[in-house]
């Protein structure tokens, strides 16, 4: 149990869902189809842990963390443009740690509601999926800010923007999406 437990929290960078780089870790933009694929690569790993024949377990989900000693600027190889990047640290969450089971149990349900929006072809803002969400499982969405934190989880776990999740922001502004800024040096 806990020894099983401990051996797979150490093993979180090598079992990476999407085998990203040691050292730097983006958010990828990716096609609906992609996302889709990841959630189901996720849900299948899971599914794969908990039902091995040698040594079931309830695996951890490795996420990257956002701490802010975990920022770092980087130069592109063909290009000036610098971007803040996640580097290659991990938390954790675990349905058997009593404080992080709900916020387990959350990441799962933001991916089927994603997969979902995903599969529907639509967008939704964050305060649209707070409600779905607070509709669908309102013991584990009781404000803004577990939907917030969890899309954040989400974005860590699948290595991809919130964007390629169906979540876009607030539809007030007059800009959705990434914004780019070259500066020109004249």
């Amino acid at each position: 149990g806990a020894v099983r437990m401990a051996q797979a929290e150490a093993d979180v960078p090598a079992t990476s869902l999407f085998g990203a780089d040691r050292r730097l870790c983006s958010a990828d933009v990716l096609s609906p189809l992609e996302v889709r694929a990841r959630i189901e690569v996720a849900v299948l790993n899971f599914l794969a842990t908990l039902s091995s024949p040698s040594s079931p377990a309830i695996p951890v989900l490795p996420l990257i963390s956002r701490k802010s000693t975990n920022c770092s600027l980087r130069s592109g190889l063909l290009s000036d443009v610098s971007s803040v990047y996640l580097s290659y640290a991990f938390c954790k969450r675990s349905l058997m740690r009593e404080n992080d089971a709900k916020a387990f149990v959350r990441v799962w349900k933001v991916m089927e509601m994603c997969y979902k929006i995903l599969g529907e072809g639509k967008l939704v803002t964050q305060r649209e999926l707070f409600y779905k969400l607070l509709s669908d499982s309102p013991k584990y969405f009781s404000c803004q800010r577990h939907v917030n934190q969890t899309i954040q989880d989400v974005v860590s776990l699948l290595r991809c923007t919130r964007q390629s999740l169906g979540i876009m922001a607030s539809s007030r502004g007059a800009l959705i999406g990434r914004l780019v800024l070259h500066v020109c040096v004249c």
